[in-house]
């Protein structure tokens, strides 16, 4: 938690002036905008999801993005999670920390659409985390392709990535999102996100969801969903609550 208020107050005392930019949250599918040059994008959240299990939650859900050049994004992700079982009984710890680099190679404006690749790593640094379940015990490395296109005040998008477990069996991930101006200074979203493990059938989820901008620095966030394929428990409910500060 410490960790958390320090990069927190560094980014709110270093960061330079406010721009808009868009991202992939509170959606799990990622589009390829970037924030621009010398601009950021931080987005604070409480995230979670609910199975007869118990519960999962990320609290604080902190996710940080860079514009390192007009095409270019350089990203961090890092959580707190928790976990309250069938019991009752709470449990946290730290999340693994993401890094994650973007690059949109195809511009809209001379394409007609955008496209972007974002290589990530993830990896585990709490051994207390991952004995207690609240953290993936071995290294992640996902390529993911991204792709978006605006029509009028709609924007469709796809993203598809392969994702290299150590020690476990690969996944593929496809996601499909659809935005849209709905109100004044509100943008609604829907997205539909489907993991296919190497040992098991395909598991999808449905987000709807919405973005609320207040001001040109400050954005708030939301979106719930549900598991709808999958095999084992699924989760019944996922939410996403958080807000987005430009800078």
């Amino acid at each position: 938690m410490r960790l958390l208020r320090t990069v927190i107050v560094l980014l709110a005392v270093c960061a330079p002036p406010l721009a808009r930019a868009q991202a992939g949250p509170p959606l799990i599918t990622n589009d390829p905008d970037t924030p621009g040059d010398g601009n950021w994008e931080i987005n604070l959240a409480v995230s979670g999801a609910h199975s007869r299990s118990g519960w999962d939650l990320a609290a604080p859900d902190l996710d940080i993005n860079y514009g390192w050049g007009e095409r270019v994004q350089v990203s961090v992700h890092i959580s707190w999670n928790h976990q309250r079982n069938e019991n009752g009984q709470w449990q946290s710890g730290a999340g693994p920390v993401e890094w994650a680099l973007r690059w949109r190679f195809i511009d809209e404006e001379r394409a007609g659409f955008s496209m972007a690749i974002q290589p990530h790593y993830e990896s585990s640094w709490s051994a207390a985390a991952i004995r207690r379940g609240l953290a993936p015990e071995h290294d992640t490395v996902v390529f993911p392709l991204q792709a978006a296109r605006h029509w009028g005040r709609a924007t469709v998008g796809i993203e598809l990535s392969r994702n290299f477990v150590a020690h476990e069996g690969d996944e593929w991930q496809a996601g499909a999102f659809w935005s849209r101006d709905c109100a004044e200074k509100v943008q609604c979203l829907a997205e539909v996100n489907t993991v296919w493990p190497a040992d098991g059938p395909a598991e999808a989820v449905l987000n709807i969801g919405a973005r609320k901008t207040v001001s040109e620095h400050l954005v708030l966030l939301g979106a719930f969903g549900r598991q709808f394929t999958g095999a084992g428990e699924r989760q019944q409910f996922l939410f996403y609550l958080g807000v987005q500060f430009l800078r």
